[in-house]
């Protein structure tokens, strides 16, 4: 057998670890797993795909929010009107 390291944000770390004990196997065996499946299918066996958005997205909307409610914020209802302010 060999040995192989992998470097996970440590909440993603707790996470993962997390759910293979309520699934009663080890992060290896689910990295094990996950080797042997990509291998018997010769691809990555699920989508990759952006559909929640992550903390840091997340952190960003409610920074958005934050602005877009801010009445000290200058807003602009066009392109000209944002241009023209720009341009001063």
């Amino acid at each position: 057998m060999a040995n192989l390291t992998i470097t996970l944000d440590d909440q993603d770390k707790k996470d993962i670890s997390s759910f293979c004990e309520q699934v009663g196997m080890t992060v290896s065996g689910l990295y094990n797993v996950f080797t042997k499946q990509v291998l018997r299918e010769g691809r990555i066996p699920f989508d990759i795909a952006v559909d929640r958005p992550n903390r840091k997205t997340i952190k960003a909307m409610k920074e958005g929010d934050r602005i877009a409610n801010d009445p000290n914020v200058k807003g602009y209802n066009n392109v000209h009107d944002l241009m023209e302010a720009l341009l001063k």
